[in-house]
């Protein structure tokens, strides 16, 4: 049966007795008409449902096929559930639902922008996003489920004071990330996940051993600040980072590709197969993934310096000295005069190739000399020879 709702027709689905009632229709075109369901209604739509007039849902509106919403949705108090095994759309004209529930094992794709008022229920498979479309979470709303199975392909936005859940993943597996301890009512973001293409690789400042191979996640803030906020991102086969739990962090970028540089630990929950990790301050920056820490900052001086020059002990390098911004490492020959001087050292640009630097440069002769580094962070100098050859 396909109900045609004609213009200027009212058309109310009440129940007047305790008793829950349910109606059914095959498909549902409503050409201009007020269409009202009303508490403790069920309304089966088993085909499509075409709203070109006023639909007011008070109830349970259940939908196998397509939804049209070319006019008005008043979400009142009910839910609307998309309950299919096969692909449905949801154009729903940038409009909100109260309730929105997911179920059924086919997709379903979103047009345009959805507004959840109060419960969002993944109950099953997948909401992906088509157009650039996102979901939007209003003050207060909750999320339900969210599985491999069932969770949000594309954006997410969330609002107002509280903790944020973002129930993303990639169609796949369920990633998603959370802030919490938001107190600014204005406050909103959106947090994007993306998988790194092929070839593509993240880059970080010194401290980060490691970054994800995997994925990183831009977080948009539209309004108000996160203030105190941290934010929580998903572990899911991370074991390729490292083997102790203690050295993850969550890292932050101006840009998607980085530099990134650590925000910190505060906890990490379950494993690096599947877990989260919380940041131990909170974002500033636009980008985010997980990394791991140097677990070793040790001083290793490599004593050797080759004179001829030939990509084998050109430099003396001192391992981890990048770690010591401060640094001053300073050489002198066996008499103890000073040969050579140098702040930042960083076995780049600033190194040690068998050259004084005091009173002119000028080749060194081969030889045994002795250095000194001064960290710049209080602790010992640490000394030793260098042999030049």
């Amino acid at each position: 049966m396909k109900i045609l709702m004609k213009r200027s027709a009212i058309i109310c689905l009440s129940i007047w007795v305790f008793a829950l009632h349910q109606l059914h229709a095959q498909g549902i075109y409503n050409k201009g008409a007020i269409l009202s369901i009303s508490t403790q209604t069920i309304m089966v739509v088993p085909d499509s449902l075409v709203n070109g007039g006023t639909l007011i849902n008070n109830g349970d509106l259940r939908i196998s096929g397509a939804w049209v919403n070319n006019g008005t949705y008043d979400a009142g108090v009910g839910q609307i559930d998309f309950n299919s095994d096969l692909t449905q759309t949801i154009n729903h004209n940038a409009q909100s639902f109260e309730k929105l529930v997911i179920s059924g094992s086919g997709e379903k794709l979103f047009l345009a922008d959805i507004t959840i008022q109060s419960e969002l229920d993944l109950a099953g498979s997948l909401l992906r996003s088509s157009n650039g479309a996102k979901i939007i979470l209003n003050a207060g709303a909750q999320v339900l489920g969210g599985s491999d199975q069932s969770h949000v392909v594309g954006s997410v936005e969330a609002k107002g004071i509280g903790d944020w859940i973002f129930p993303i993943g990639n169609g796949t597996e369920y990633l998603p990330v959370e802030i919490s301890n938001i107190t600014d009512a204005n406050a909103s973001a959106t947090v994007v996940m993306n998988e790194l293409a092929p070839g593509v690789v993240l880059t970080g400042t010194a401290e980060l051993e490691k970054l994800s191979s995997r994925r990183y996640w831009e977080l948009l803030v539209g309004s108000g600040s996160l203030g105190q906020a941290k934010i929580q991102l998903p572990l899911a086969n991370d074991e390729d980072l490292t083997s102790n739990p203690d050295l993850l962090v969550v890292a932050e970028a101006e840009v998607s590709t980085g530099p990134y540089s650590s925000i910190g630990q505060s906890a990490v929950n379950g494993d690096l197969t599947s877990g989260s990790i919380i940041s131990e301050t909170s974002p500033t920056r636009s980008f985010l993934t997980i990394g791991a820490l140097v677990g070793d900052r040790s001083i290793e001086v490599y004593n050797g310096v080759s004179v001829v020059q030939d990509d084998l002990n050109d430099w003396m390098r001192i391992r981890n000295i990048e770690f010591y911004p401060d640094n001053q490492v300073s050489i002198f020959n066996r008499w103890g005069d000073l040969v050579f001087k140098m702040s930042g050292y960083d076995n780049g640009q600033k190194n040690f190739r068998g050259d004084s630097n005091i009173g002119g440069d000028s080749k060194l002769p081969g030889g045994t000399y002795f250095y000194s580094i001064d960290l710049g962070n209080g602790t010992a100098r640490i000394t030793g020879y260098v042999q030049i050859k």
